[in-house]
């Protein structure tokens, strides 16, 4: 193979010997995601994952789970496009290829910003339900659904959750609320009446739009469960079949992805500080199975076919990450480890013995050195994982679960830190939970007679979280860490529905609880015109005040001068440990100092 002494016959003969006595090598894990030298890239490398991860998910658009796809995202050497290349390890990839087209097309317009962020994250979620209407039919276990292993004689997963929800055993406690369970109950019931409207259409065609509309008010809704609560906690005093704890949460979290990645995709593309989506390609790529082989049962698996691609066009531009619709499996995982060339973000670790590398492949003489090197050290790793497991009583086999239910992406988009009125500043971002209320000597001076505002009483239930790409705001103030980025850039765009709040020194301090419903702040001082956008947030209040109020007294906060901005440093803010208060001060050119501070409840 390749120029190496390896034969495709010998690796066979290894792969099935090995799977004879382990077919599960290894447990699943993720991969660690790091890139050295990588400045051309418009992405991070944790970005190009997320959406290479998200492209991939929306992909599968059958439930068959023996058709897997890989997407990967080929930055332009211009830094002006990509290219999503997809393939499939079986079937036509005609259908999945031109919905992927629609989906850019609306990215394209999404990074010229032609319409509001609204209205593309409108456009975008309803090809995807286009596009993935038989899968999501098929995680409902919908009656319109194509009759598969994975449907028949099955209970509806809605059905499952409310059943499960309602059971006695389920009950309020440390782990969840008597709020939160109910506010989750009353969801489920929600989400069940939408189902039933579903499941009493006659028409058995998928393609219309009363279907596709409830698909997406159902998707809507189960992406409201699984941000309002952690649904595994609420499940954790379950008394009945132990594997629904783990698989509602999945099953309900899978449906709800597909309105997540649309909100991702959009913020994505919006961004500002990249323009790599303003010209999107879609290329479907797949390698054809000789007759010479014979066993049709035997793929090149989706991830090997796109390695392929790049090792067949040495002059394209390379990903850094190849994404498939499942984990990877034992062998590609192994395989992409020695090849060294590019990353997979997890794989599941079983090893399937139909897999196959493409050796019928030609590749021109100089570049064998490579392969050959390659496909020898896979057999020779082959080799001592059978001499390990040889050794090793064979237990029973588990199969582990091969696609798993990512977290949803955070993407806070373009912002300006700017002394222009039409400009907006930096974003604040909550990610906190913490375990105990709001402590009482945190809270503000909310009677003091300054302050115009009635006082804060925060909610007893925890909100759930706001929609993480809602924002237009780059710059992320949380919790943790904060980080405040130069920008000269006006975008006007966070104003198109919120009005300017003047906030004299007059009317200081101003104290505002935050909820799920806070809206885009825009607050004027004297000079300074701020935008704040609340990402992720549970619940807390946001308080500005003057340096030397009591509620802010003696504290030592990282300060900015106004004359400053835009200001080419980057600024990072820090809680100390267990704090639940972020805040910054802004100083203006009459040594007045004005304190905007976030506290987490």
């Amino acid at each position: 193979m390749w120029g190496s002494t390896i034969t495709w016959q010998q690796l066979s003969e290894s792969i099935s010997r090995l799977r004879l006595l382990n077919e599960v090598p290894e447990g699943p894990r993720e991969n660690s995601l790091t890139c050295e030298g990588d400045s051309h890239h418009c992405l991070s490398i944790s970005r190009e994952n997320e959406i290479a991860s998200n492209l991939a998910f929306l992909s599968a658009t059958s439930d068959d789970s023996l058709k897997v796809m890989a997407v990967c995202v080929e930055e332009h050497s211009n830094g002006k496009g990509i290219t999503l290349r997809i393939a499939s390890n079986t079937g036509d990839l005609s259908t999945v290829t031109s919905g992927l087209r629609i989906i850019a097309q609306i990215l394209e317009r999404a990074a010229r910003r032609e319409s509001p962020r609204a209205e593309d994250k409108r456009a975008l979620f309803r090809q995807v339900v286009s596009l993935d209407v038989r899968q999501i039919l098929s995680r409902l276990r919908s009656r319109h659904a194509k009759r598969t292993q994975k449907t028949v004689g099955k209970p509806a997963v809605i059905h499952q959750l409310n059943e499960v929800l309602n059971d006695k055993s389920i009950k309020a406690g440390a782990r969840i609320t008597e709020e939160r369970l109910t506010g989750l109950r009353d969801n489920a019931r929600t989400l069940q009446g939408l189902f039933a409207r579903l499941e009493i259409i006659s028409d058995p065609s998928i393609g219309t739009v009363e279907v596709r509309e409830l698909l997406e008010e159902i998707v809507k809704a189960a992406h409201e469960i699984t941000m309002a609560a952690d649904l595994s906690l609420a499940l954790q005093t379950f008394s009945g079949n132990p594997s629904l704890i783990a698989h509602l949460p999945e099953a309900i979290g899978k449906l709800g992805r597909y309105y997540s990645i649309c909100s991702e995709l959009v913020a994505a593309a919006r961004d500002k500080t990249c323009g790599a989506f303003r010209n999107i390609q879609v290329e479907p790529f797949q390698i054809e199975m000789p007759a010479s082989v014979g066993d049709t049962h035997y793929k090149v698996h989706a991830e090997i076919q796109l390695l392929f691609f790049y090792e067949l066009h040495l002059d394209y531009p390379r990903p850094r990450i190849i994404c498939s619709s499942k984990s990877a499996c034992y062998l590609c995982n192994l395989f992409f480890q020695l090849h060294g060339g590019f990353h997979l973000p997890r794989t599941h670790g079983r090893l399937y013995h139909k897999w196959i590398l493409p050796y019928w492949l030609h590749f021109p003489v100089k570049h064998h050195q490579t392969l050959g090197v390659v496909t020898t050290g896979f057999k020779a790793a082959l080799d001592n994982e059978i001499r390990a497991a040889s050794k090793l009583k064979k237990g029973p086999c588990r199969h582990p679960n091969e696609s798993v239910l990512l977290p949803s992406a955070y993407y806070p988009s373009s912002s300006v830190l700017s002394k222009n009125p039409t400009s907006v500043s930096p974003a604040l971002r909550s990610t906190v939970r913490l375990r105990s209320p709001l402590a009482q000597e945190r809270m503000p001076n909310t009677q003091s007679p300054k302050c115009t505002e009635p006082p804060l009483i925060l909610p007893k239930t925890p909100l759930k979280p706001c929609d993480a790409a809602d924002s237009d705001a780059e710059t992320i103030i949380g919790p943790s860490a904060a980080k405040l980025w130069r920008s000269g850039v006006e975008d006007t765009s966070a104003s198109d529905t919120v009005s300017l709040i003047n906030i004299g020194h007059n009317k200081l301090p101003h104290c505002q609880s935050i909820t799920l419903t806070t809206p885009s702040l825009h607050l004027q001082l004297d000079n300074l015109f701020l935008t704040v956008d609340f990402v992720h947030v549970l619940s807390g209040h946001l308080l500005i005040t003057r340096a030397g109020d009591p509620a802010v007294e003696s504290k030592d906060y990282s300060t900015v001068d106004i004359e400053d901005i835009p200001t080419s440093t980057e600024l990072s803010l820090k809680c100390s440990h267990g704090s639940n208060e972020l805040a910054i001060q802004f100083r203006s050119s009459h040594n007045v100092i004005i304190c905007v501070m976030l506290v987490w409840d």
